[in-house]
């Protein structure tokens, strides 16, 4: 699939799912239901996930169930797509993403991966990208985190006092 038809799909489901339940889909009380169905969906998947981990040892990546933040980023995906992200098979590679890397990973590389699977995953969700543009000004601290990380490496350091000898450092009170 080009990535043109990635765009064609997700509007199609798009108009598709909001001529089947226009009325309920985009509601308060449409999003909630799809916001739940994808906590349980995630959580499933996490659980799932989980059990291996533990059997062999290693440490669970997820914690099962969706943090805080992933319920704004579920909240976002309910309230663009409605129950077309819970019905379509297109979006099982989301679901997938969300479960195994977390939404937070799912945002940044919906925005900013550069690898193709993160190019189809941009395309498919094309419609996300200004929610998912307001959760990062929202919540810098989580979505930023690593380009903050970073970007202190590229930061000057504070020089010197002058009035500290060659053997002393300034202070910074």
């Amino acid at each position: 699939m080009v990535i043109g038809d990635h765009k064609r799909v997700g509007r199609r489901v798009a108009e598709d799912f909001a001529a089947d339940d226009e009325a309920d889909a985009f509601s308060d009380a449409g999003v909630a239901r799809i916001v739940l169905e994808l906590d349980r969906a995630i959580t499933r998947r996490r659980r799932a996930g989980a059990a291996s981990h533990i059997v062999e040892e290693r440490p669970v990546p997820q914690p099962v169930k969706p943090t805080r933040i992933e319920l704004a980023v579920l909240t976002a995906l309910a309230q663009i797509y409605g129950s077309a992200v819970i019905n379509y098979p297109d979006f099982t590679p989301v679901l997938d993403n969300i479960a195994e890397c977390g939404a937070v990973v799912l945002v940044q590389r919906a925005l900013w991966g550069a690898r193709p699977d993160d190019v189809r995953l941009a395309a498919r969700l094309l419609d996300a990208r200004i929610p998912f543009e307001i959760l990062c000004g929202t919540w810098p601290e989580v979505f930023l985190a690593q380009a903050r990380a970073e970007l202190r490496e590229f930061r000057p350091k504070p020089p010197k006092s002058p009035l500290a000898s060659d053997g002393e450092q300034g202070c910074d009170d």
